[in-house]
């Protein structure tokens, strides 16, 4: 039986990777018209950040616009693969959960330098670590297979 918390932060990871695979292939698909706006919001940004310390040529704005893009689409791609697996209740997605939930405590660390509510976040990320690896949680991941089956090969019980 998947415990309640495993299958709401499952949902949320599924949810979460098809709106991040999402933003970044309707950013692919949308270059023309959504790049002329981040090309101009992304000049105010980095003049307000750096100070106009950065020359910002149109070859850096399409480099990091096309980034933004493909990391939009990794990252949905993972989380999407990880929220299945969590849903599964297979090992591997639980450990990615506490992976990208790590990724996204040290994101958050940066980020706080910029945004202070990203301490929520920070906070956040650190309840799911604490949950998927609370004993009775992790428990629920391992597979138990009686040596019969070891025997006659029927590995999923």
């Amino acid at each position: 039986m998947r415990p309640l918390g495993v299958t709401v932060l499952s949902v949320i990871m599924l949810i979460g990777g098809t709106l991040f695979f999402a933003s970044g292939l309707s950013l692919m698909l949308s270059k023309d018209t959504a790049y002329p706006i981040f090309s101009e919001e992304y000049k105010v940004l980095l003049n307000q950040s750096m100070y106009g310390m950065v020359n910002i040529t149109e070859e850096l704005l399409t480099e990091i616009y096309d980034t933004v893009v493909y990391v939009a689409i990794f990252f949905g791609a993972v989380y999407a693969v990880v929220g299945f697996g969590l849903f599964t209740m297979r090992e591997w997605g639980r450990i990615g959960t506490v992976i990208l939930a790590g990724f996204n405590v040290l994101y958050g660390i940066f980020l706080m330098f910029i945004q202070p509510l990203a301490a929520v976040s920070i906070v956040l990320n650190l309840v799911v670590i604490w949950y998927l690896m609370r004993p009775e949680i992790r428990e629920k991941f391992t597979r138990k297979i009686s040596i019969e089956d070891r025997v006659l090969g029927n590995q999923n019980p």
